[in-house]
């Protein structure tokens, strides 16, 4: 009884958020079928109805017209992922530098107002208990 009340439980939820997101999905799907339109040869289209009625992601088989191998393609190479990440790294140092001048100037603020803090606070102490003072 458990497992069916969870299943229906899911099945509502999935439902409540397809319909939330409806308009978006058929957006998509419109983006999905110009774009099959424009290859060469057309892909499958999809109809709303398929959409709908599928109930699992490995029903979504729209990768599987793939006709091009690009396993062999430099970008999907090893190297070529290296290459890659080292350029987008180089590419990224100047905002890093610039992020790291920014936190520099937040560091040294908080360095200089709690040394004025725990000097405002011995002097403050110290009257009281110099002893306390002294470790502050």
């Amino acid at each position: 009884m458990t497992t069916i009340c969870i299943g229906y439980k899911l099945r509502k939820h999935i439902a409540k958020a397809l319909q939330s997101r409806l308009q978006a999905i058929r957006s998509e799907l419109h983006s999905y079928n110009t774009a099959t339109r424009a290859l060469t040869p057309p892909c499958q289209q999809l109809e709303w109805k398929e959409v709908v009625e599928y109930a699992f992601l490995a029903d979504f088989d729209l990768l599987h017209d793939i006709c091009q191998d690009i396993s062999h393609r430099p970008w999907a190479m090893p190297a070529g992922h290296l290459e890659m990440d080292l350029y987008y790294n180089i590419s990224c140092t100047q905002e890093e530098i610039d992020w790291l001048d920014f936190e520099v100037c937040h560091v040294a603020t908080y360095i200089h107002d709690e040394d004025c803090y725990l000097d405002y606070m011995e002097n403050k102490v110290h009257v009281s208990d110099p002893h306390i003072a002294h470790q502050i």
